[in-house]
């Protein structure tokens, strides 16, 4: 279990090293006063860098393309690394299977309840609004970018990351219940963007649920599509994370 999470933390590093890379390339491309003054640490400290950070820090296009080179290059790194580790069993370590057709119809019908049941929250608490997703949605212009970046992406390297290595990694010593709960309370505190009661409700309860899919379906699949669907939902329905 220890080498699986050492692998975890690794790609999770390496994952918010490329996030940080590629925003201040974006940052400082999309601003041709700091282009012109060429890139230097001491550029990150100044006012005029870090007011463009909050402009372009959440605008659509700019998040989408992030996360769409951050995710797609942490995903080949941890599939690398994974097989290099498990070899043979690497298909068995990630529950590379696909799920059948009855169990991937049956969670998605209990993803439309729980979906259903968050929602019903979001209408009765308004403050469950998530103001993070207005302003990206609101910003963006290149919707199949976003559709790839935003949605696709981060369902395929958020489980694969955390219902495929972190929670294959916690399986060697510890039953399911409790990698799942480890599991959806890491993916909680990878969603800081939003707001704790955001987290509290929503995030978290869908972090469970993603992770007994996973594991009762046998297939990181079913898991990376409900997690797509939840990601699709939130583009069209801004309110929700």
């Amino acid at each position: 279990m220890a080498r699986g999470l050492l692998y975890f933390t690794l790609v999770f590093m390496v994952f918010m090293f490329m996030q940080l890379a590629v925003m201040i390339w974006r940052v400082i491309a999309l601003s041709p006063a700091l282009a012109q003054q060429g890139f230097s640490l001491a550029l990150l400290d100044t006012p005029a860098f870090q007011e463009r950070w909050q402009q372009v820090g959440l605008h659509g296009d700019v998040l989408a393309l992030v996360g769409l080179i951050s995710g797609g290059v942490c995903l080949l790194l941890l599939l690398w690394i994974t097989f290099r580790w498990k070899n043979k069993r690497t298909g068995h370590f990630l529950a590379l299977g696909m799920p059948t057709l009855r169990s991937l119809f049956l969670w998605t019908g209990f993803f439309l309840v729980v979906f259903a049941a968050l929602e019903a929250i979001t209408f009765l608490l308004p403050e469950m609004d998530s103001e993070f997703m207005r302003q990206v949605l609101s910003s963006a212009t290149n919707y199949p970018l976003l559709f790839l970046g935003l949605g696709l992406m981060p369902a395929l390297f958020e489980e694969f990351l955390l219902r495929g290595l972190l929670y294959g990694s916690l399986r060697h010593l510890l039953d399911k219940h409790v990698s799942v709960a480890i599991v959806a309370g890491v993916f909680t505190m990878l969603h800081q963007q939003y707001d704790w009661y955001i987290l509290l409700l929503y995030v978290l309860p869908l972090g469970v649920f993603l992770g007994y899919a996973r594991a009762n379906s046998g297939s990181i699949w079913t898991a990376v599509f409900l997690h797509l669907l939840n990601n699709v939902a939130s583009m069209l329905l801004p309110h929700v994370t």
